[in-house]
């Protein structure tokens, strides 16, 4: 429970905006009101992605509110000062030991042998004095890794150079309360708790007010540490979005049963009051899930299946060879900007990736000529003239308009021949070959080196997911954020990949224990807290330890030893530290070899149910009417009777 007596800020709000309470619109209204009363003021409105930033600024025309993502915003705060000398220094200071280890390269590895070189032959001679010598000013990479031999900040290292910075020189902080005289962090849970501090600490002290918006229980990713618990205890929390518009009353009972915190009770609306669900929300147990899924489809159409894998997705959209392609791609593997998921789920000129972003505007202008739509089909080609020849859409006379659509006549009975199979490779070299794409395009794709595994999957994949975006009726539970569908259902799994999930472990506690997501968070972050202490005295994960690092290391060995214990001692009457760890360490302690120790001390044994908790009820929070949650039986053994118990106990009927 929070402390009541605990002081709370005056200019510093937490509002709680769970599945369905409108926070979107409530940030619109008062960004609306906010005009109107203070006319001179500038306000700054900040989320987490660009097509967030842009929803935020549709329709709100004023030169007074800055919309942009996190990172958009510190990049223009602090690049003024990468010139200077002393940030130069102080970039120098924080990664020169980074910039060593590099240049020195005692691992060997290739990729860092490759940057060498290339620096010498950029620069004659590759030292510490040279790099020093050579980075004039600092720059955004606007992507995930640093380039520091040129002064280049990848998307963390910007939060952190940037803290680093108003630490040394906390005068800086004026650049924010000086321009700026309200503050919207949107998805707070969903920034690092580096940049919370920052503006917390630049405003709390003033007369600047800061609005924190977001749901806990939609972070899945782990921006956040769990390192400004502290001062979230102690913001205004007077501002509530208690109301739910989206679902019926029969899931909102459901969702208030699964937060478990009377603080986030929601209610309602008016419009959705006397609404009734088409069926009673169910649970159903199977030990052939596709069967149950397939039967409840039929029975009922307009159905959007949550599945948690993206491979099942793909796979029941009939694009997985496409998706598999993707997603072993280099540029797309964790922890880069995007994922395999955000280029094949994107169908609009933003898609980051050029191939994807032409196929979906070859399959759009393909479906215009077939339905003889000719007009629009030439303002796509000028829309995407990146990629099309000038030749395509450069129509004078009317000799110009017969040769292309004789072009694409011929191109229509080969896209739209199902029994005809065609790579995407084998089609792009007929466009080039037809003068429908440009050479440069074709060029930046075969140069890539990357695309190959992707040019020999047939277009019918293409197709496909094509047809799905237009009408999705399959997703995946942390893919749906901030959509809603009639009806869902939820397809319960277990996930070894990012974000790691542990559904029915989860599953497992959750019918023994009766917990809160603050209680589970909180239990998560001390635990975790603990889980880096030791692995700072040992020097590595647990999982790296081998026989000679623990069974011959006395040193190591008396650590866990007395770690073990600690953590045994901390939590004591910790029903889910009972539930989830405490074997493992019983189990060391009873035994100390390399197995059991490397049992023990695993963040993801905890975090993995916490995910599973968030992504359980946003899968949930999903539907508008009917849900239901298929489940595989043969993973609820030795606590299948408890938890039906606990779902009939929160609403759902079992079928």
């Amino acid at each position: 429970m929070v402390d009541t007596r605990i002081e709370k800020s005056n200019n510093i709000f937490l509002v709680n905006a769970p599945a369905g309470s409108g926070k979107t619109t409530k940030i619109k209204a008062m960004l609306s009101e906010l005009i109107v009363a203070n006319p001179n003021d500038n306000i700054l409105c900040i989320t987490y992605t660009n097509r967030a930033a842009e929803e935020l600024a549709r329709g709100m025309d004023s030169d007074k509110i800055f919309f942009g993502t996190i990172h958009a915003y510190i990049h223009s705060l602090i690049s003024p000062f990468f010139m200077h000398k002393q940030i130069i220094d102080l970039f120098w200071e924080i990664y020169c030991s980074q910039i060593k280890a590099r240049i020195c390269n005692e691992s060997g590895d290739k990729n860092i042998e490759a940057s060498n070189q290339k620096y010498i032959d950029k620069y004659g001679t590759l030292t510490e004095e040279s790099v020093k010598q050579n980075i004039l000013r600092l720059s955004y990479n606007e992507t995930s890794f640093n380039s520091l031999y040129y002064g280049g900040l990848g998307h963390d290292d910007l939060i952190t150079f940037a803290k680093a910075i108003f630490d040394k020189y906390p005068a800086i902080y004026k650049k924010i309360v000086n321009k700026y005289s309200f503050i919207f962090i949107d998805e707070y849970q969903d920034t690092s708790s580096c940049v919370l501090k920052l503006f917390y600490d630049a405003v709390r002290k003033t007369k600047v007010k800061l609005y924190l918006l977001g749901d806990r229980m939609q972070q899945i990713y782990k921006n956040y540490d769990g390192s400004f618990e502290e001062e979230l205890m102690m913001l205004n929390d007077s501002i509530s979005l208690d109301t739910n518009h989206r679902s019926v009353k029969a899931i909102i009972d459901i969702l208030n049963n699964i937060y478990n915190n009377p603080d986030y009770k929601q209610i309602v609306s008016k419009d959705n009051k006397d609404k009734l669900p088409d069926y009673v929300p169910e649970i159903i147990i199977s030990n052939d899930i596709n069967s149950s899924i397939e039967r409840h489809q039929f029975e009922h159409k307009d159905t959007l299946v949550l599945y948690l894998l993206n491979n099942d997705k793909f796979k029941e959209i009939g694009a997985n060879n496409l998706y598999r392609a993707f997603s072993r791609m280099d540029k797309y593997s964790f922890p880069k900007k995007y994922h395999s998921n955000d280029v094949l789920s994107d169908n609009t000129q933003e898609n980051p990736d050029p191939l994807m972003r032409f196929i979906f505007s070859f399959d759009n202008i393909m479906k215009l000529y077939q339905k003889k739509n000719f007009g629009s089909m030439i303002t796509q080609c000028k829309i995407y003239k990146e990629f099309y020849s000038a030749n395509t859409y450069f129509i004078i006379k009317h000799d110009d308009k017969k040769r292309l659509f004789t072009i694409y006549e011929e191109l229509s009975g080969i896209y739209f021949d199902d029994n005809n199979v065609v790579t995407i490779g084998e089609l792009l070299d007929d466009l080039i070959a037809k003068d429908i794409i440009t050479d440069t395009f074709m060029q930046g794709i075969t140069d890539d080196g990357e695309y190959q595994e992707v040019l020999n999957v047939d277009i019918a994949e293409i197709k496909q997911l094509a047809a799905y975006l237009k009408e999705p009726r399959i997703s995946t539970q942390h893919g749906v954020k901030g959509e809603s569908y009639t009806s869902v259902l939820f397809v319960a799994a277990d996930s070894k990949n990012t974000p790691i999930v542990h559904m029915y472990n989860f599953f497992r506690i959750w019918s023994k224990v009766n917990f809160s997501l603050n209680e589970l968070e909180d239990f998560y972050y001390k635990y975790a807290k603990l889980v880096v202490d030791t692995e700072n005295k040992l020097g590595m994960p647990t999982k790296n330890l081998t026989a000679a690092s623990h069974n011959r290391n006395e040193t190591n060995k008396l650590i866990l030893k007395k770690a073990s214990e600690n953590m045994l001692n901390n939590f004591s009457d910790n029903r889910i530290f009972e539930l989830l760890c405490k074997n493992h360490y019983e189990e060391y302690l009873g035994k100390q070899n390399v197995g059991n120790a490397q049992k023990c001390f695993k963040d993801s044994t905890v975090y993995g149910v916490l995910v599973a908790y968030k992504l359980f009820y946003v899968g949930c929070s999903r539907a508008r009417k009917n849900l239901t949650v298929v489940i595989d039986e043969n993973n609820l053994e030795g606590f299948k009777d408890e938890f039906i118990n606990k779902v009939k106990k929160i609403g759902f009927c079992i079928k």
